[in-house]
């Protein structure tokens, strides 16, 4: 059965530049194996909600 973790990114958008800010933050969580599921406009910035799938661990063998 596949398992995910979550995680929440807040990034404050209150010029042009935060955007480019919030695009390096996500591209950097894109290469950690997160997505984005839901984002969220608040009155300071953007609420990004993330998961990504967490690798199963071996089950040790019974001696």
């Amino acid at each position: 059965m596949k398992r995910f973790e979550y995680d929440i990114l807040f990034c404050k958008v209150k010029k042009q530049k935060d955007y480019d800010e919030m695009r390096h933050a996500l591209n950097e969580r894109g290469a950690e194996g997160w997505e984005v599921i839901s984002a969220e406009a608040g009155d300071y910035g953007y609420t990004a909600f993330l998961k990504r799938e967490v690798a199963d661990q071996p089950e040790e063998a019974v001696t």
